[in-house]
């Protein structure tokens, strides 16, 4: 081992009894303060930071895995665990984390891909609403659902759908659209609607649909593949719903004119931003954010749409809100699956498609759980519970309520006075006058409440990878607040230290040594004789640069350069093999020969602390820890059972 710590070898031999039976990931691999740590989180550390560009063998892995124990016992004991902060930060991550374990992933992952089919393709549907609220009686929702029955028949007789929905659609935007809803996709209905619409063939007319606004009857006109998103921009003029003509002739003067400029070569955003109506958008040129049918009027949607390519715009066309002029800027394809997940996700979250995938995974628990009602219980609160209770202004009388749970699992349960308070407490959490009805509901809303609290109490002893995630949290943030204490914030606020640090290193970054010179070079290769006897014979003429010239001179051209200032270590190899010192001395350059006179040589001094200032602090970080890690050495006593970490490497070097 290449850890200098105090190790107590735990033999593995004299385990054996003990161990024999355990998995691997269970066995405890090492002590540190008193806290044990699992060979499985060891493995699953070690697999996650295998790097095949730089591996680490297990013992130089171990030694870093010490090191980071070491920091972590010393931050939980300083208190770092029980502070407000920490503890906020861990349980926001636990929450993010347990969502994924609290659903049922099995029917989330059929929606999720259920709603992409749906989002390939785009439905153009008309329907017709009777209104009949969620909390509507029961008389009231028949004699609905009956009016809704006797409309169908008329369209199914032949009478025109846009007629009847005008005379009979509860809908106020009937007045406008007849019923058209125009081409929508995914996620744009309620959801009883959208599974409906997407049931039915071009040409049919449902069965009434019930929805919390009421029942409606839908018939579907067209279908075609999803035209993806288009991103535009537009330039409006507007005409409010009741407008006069006056003013609508007006709008459509003004857009026509534009129109005619554009034509002419005007800019298009320089007209959206003088002219447009839209103010949201027509200081931005008139560029509106990415949709696609369903998320925008359908008759700008539709305009949109029909632009074949990027730049385009359309002539003037008219919606309920006005006049437009569209110019297409981009459009892209429907993505795929994974590429969609993400915000399939998020719409399922927003949607009660989640309480489906909710629903189903209580079920689940209630059969693992082995969930279990008392009938006599229940029977009692249904033929005590009236109007007034429900609406919360009168409470149970306990006296002759049953004693007991009123349902239990695992080793939950509820009893029938909590159940009561609850009630009291909630009040009219359902709108009904059936108490059946009520308490039905208000039962299963506390059991979901608890049986999923129960659930997430267990996530840790049901999921080894939830303790293992949860573990890395825990340690990982104890990891970020003491380093920050200990190194990297201390580094930057210790001035003093910092400055310290530099003075007993500057001289590791120091500035480049180099000479000042003067250098000859004659372009022959043979020609260093000619060179050094020439030097030689013009070296007391005060003319002596215009004579060399001249002798190396034919036709106004010469053979000889000559070249005066700096060059520093590293620019020049043949420089870098003079002796630096002041004097003369001959060598060859780039395969030429040289007479070289150093006039100056400048020796390398360390840089000022302003321009190594990064990287001395850096450099004080790592001395900072070098001496935490030191303390922590003579600190805390590691534990590693030797047999296990043995068992850990064969089992590596296995898979």
């Amino acid at each position: 081992m290449r850890i200098r710590l105090s190790f107590l070898i735990i033999l593995s031999f004299l385990l054996q009894g003990i161990n024999y039976s355990q998995n691997i990931n269970d066995k405890v691999l090492m002590t540190v303060d008193g806290q044990n740590y699992t060979a499985g989180e060891f493995i699953r550390m070690y697999k996650k930071s295998y790097d095949p560009k730089n591996t680490k063998d297990l013992d130089t892995y171990l030694d870093q895995y010490v090191i980071f124990r070491y920091k972590v016992a010393d931050a939980i004991r300083e208190g770092y665990d029980t502070t407000k902060a920490f503890k906020a930060e861990l349980q926001g991550y636990r929450n993010q984390l347990s969502q994924n374990y609290l659903t049922d992933n099995d029917v989330r992952e059929k929606l999720l891909k259920q709603a992409y089919q749906r989002s390939l393709t785009e439905i153009n549907g008309w329907h017709i609403l009777i209104n009949c609220p969620t909390e509507a009686s029961p008389e009231d929702t028949l004699k609905a659902w009956k009016k809704a029955r006797d409309i169908r028949e008329r369209i199914i007789k032949g009478e025109p759908f846009e007629q009847v929905s005008r005379s009979t659609s509860d809908d106020p935007s009937v007045k406008i659209n007849g019923g058209n809803l125009g081409y929508f996709s995914v996620f744009q209905m309620i959801m009883p609607f959208e599974d409906a619409a997407y049931s039915l063939k071009k040409g049919e007319i449902s069965e009434p649909v019930r929805t919390p606004y009421g029942y409606h009857i839908i018939r579907i006109t067209g279908k075609r593949p999803s035209g993806g998103k288009i991103k535009v921009a537009h330039i409006m003029k507007a005409v409010p719903p009741g407008s006069d003509e006056k003013v609508a002739k007006k709008a459509e003067d003004e857009i026509w004119n534009i129109y005619e400029q554009l034509q002419n070569g005007a800019s298009f955003s320089d007209l959206a931003s003088k002219y447009s109506d839209h103010k949201e958008s027509a200081f931005k040129g008139g560029e509106l954010n990415w949709f696609g049918a369903g998320e925008i009027i359908s008759d700008f949607a539709e305009a949109a749409f029909s632009l074949d390519k990027n730049g385009d715009y359309t002539k003037p066309v008219r919606t309920m809100y006005g006049w437009h002029i569209i110019k297409r800027i981009d459009k892209k394809a429907p993505g795929s699956f994974e590429e969609s997940r993400s915000y399939l996700e998020s719409k399922i979250n927003e949607s009660y498609l989640s309480s489906i995938s909710k629903k189903s995974f209580i079920e689940k628990l209630k059969k693992e759980y082995k969930y279990r009602v008392n009938p006599i219980a229940c029977q009692w609160f249904v033929n005590n519970t009236d109007t007034l209770v429900i609406k919360g202004l009168k409470k149970y009388n306990r006296s002759g309520m049953p004693p007991g749970a009123i349902y239990t699992f695992a080793d939950q349960q509820l009893t029938t006075k909590d159940f009561a308070t609850y009630i009291e407490k909630r009040g009219s959490m359902i709108i009904t006058k059936d108490s059946s009805v009520f308490i039905s509901g208000s039962l299963e809303t506390r059991l979901s409440d608890q049986i999923i609290s129960y659930e997430n109490s267990m996530l840790e002893k049901k999921y080894p990878e939830f303790r293992y995630l949860m573990n890395e949290f825990h340690d990982g943030i104890l990891l970020f607040d003491i380093s920050g204490e200990k190194v990297w914030n201390k580094a930057q606020n210790d001035s003093t230290g910092l400055q310290k640090y530099y003075e007993e290193n500057k001289n590791k970054f120091l500035t480049k040594d180099g000479i000042t010179a003067k250098i000859y070079t004659l372009k022959k290769s043979d020609g260093m004789k000619a060179l050094a006897n020439a030097f030689r014979k013009f070296s007391n003429y005060p003319d002596m640069d215009k004579r060399m010239i001249e002798k190396f001179s034919s036709k106004q051209d010469t053979l000889l350069t000559i070249n005066e200032g700096t060059w520093y270590r590293g620019e020049n190899k043949a420089i870098d093999n003079l002796i630096w010192s002041k004097m003369q001395q001959e060598t060859v350059i780039d395969g030429f020969p040289s007479i070289v006179i150093v006039k100056k040589v400048i020796d390398a001094v360390p840089l000022p602390f302003t321009d190594v200032q990064g990287a001395m602090l850096t450099g004080y970080q790592e001395y900072l820890e070098g001496n935490w890690i030191k303390q922590l050495k003579s600190k805390y006593t590691v534990k590693i059972d030797i047999g296990v970490l043995e068992e850990i490497r064969k089992n590596l070097n296995n898979e």
